[in-house]
């Protein structure tokens, strides 16, 4: 197989795999999310007025983040960069 037909199976792949993620994460309820979330903070920031204040802020820049992803991805497969 050429180089570049096993490249472009890659990332059609990673592209799959990537939107099963994005789904499995927009799936969960706002809770879970929120947990999710502000686990993810506490690793950085142990106050917990602080969390609270930036925890729905950091949950939008991760939906900005996954798509962000997603059409890096989809770039790299339309432009073979």
């Amino acid at each position: 197989m050429q180089k570049k037909t096993v490249l472009r199976m890659i990332i059609f792949t990673l592209i799959i795999i990537w939107m099963i993620v994005v789904f499995i994460l927009s799936n969960q309820p706002a809770n879970a999310s929120s947990t999710l979330s502000r686990n993810v903070i506490r690793i950085f920031i142990q106050e917990e007025e602080t969390i609270s204040q930036i925890e729905p802020w950091i949950r939008k820049i991760a939906h900005l983040s996954e798509y962000a992803i997603r059409w890096n991805i989809v770039l790299h497969f339309i432009f073979d960069l």
